[in-house]
């Protein structure tokens, strides 16, 4: 597990990514896969 700050920030950026109006579904979808493998998880 996270430490709380950084599991905030990571949950803020993740919201953001993932609930947009502007980015193309796609470049969505490779923030997902570059998070989870950024935090050590396997697509």
């Amino acid at each position: 597990m996270l430490p709380k700050k950084q599991n905030d920030a990571f949950n803020e950026f993740y919201k953001t990514a993932r609930y947009n109006d502007i980015l193309a579904p796609k470049t969505t979808l490779l923030l997902h896969i570059a998070s989870a493998m950024a935090l050590g998880c396997s697509p």
